[in-house]
C-alpha cells in the first residue's frame, strides 16, 4: 500500500511540476508584456506632454495675433475718423 501512494504521490507531483512551470512561463510572460505595455504608456504620455506645450505655445502666438489685429482694427477706425471729419470739414480756396 504504501509503494502504491508513494507511486500515486510521484504521479501527482509528475503531472503538477509541468503545469507549474508553466504558470511560471505564463507569469514570465505575463511580467514582460506589462513591462512592455507600462513602457508605451510612459512614451505616450510623453508625447501627449509635449503636444499639450505645443498647443499652448500655439495657443499663446494665437492670442498674441489676435491682440495685434484688434489694435490694427483701432487704428484703422481711428484712420477712418480723421478721414471722415477732414472731408466734412469746409475746404478753405484762399488766404484771408
Amino acid at each position: 500500500m504504501k509503494i502504491v501512494l508513494s507511486g500515486l504521490a510521484l504521479c501527482v507531483l509528475a503531472g503538477v511540476a509541468p503545469a507549474r512551470a508553466a504558470e511560471v512561463q505564463v507569469t514570465g510572460d505575463q511580467a514582460r508584456a506589462q513591462a512592455q505595455m507600462e513602457h508605451a504608456i510612459a512614451k505616450q504620455q510623453v508625447q501627449v506632454r509635449q503636444l499639450q506645450g505645443d498647443v499652448a505655445r500655439e495657443e499663446a502666438r494665437t492670442h498674441q495675433a489676435d491682440e495685434k489685429l484688434r489694435q490694427q482694427d483701432q487704428a484703422i477706425a481711428e484712420l477712418e475718423q480723421q478721414l471722415k471729419a477732414l472731408k466734412a470739414a469746409p475746404q478753405g480756396g484762399g488766404h484771408p
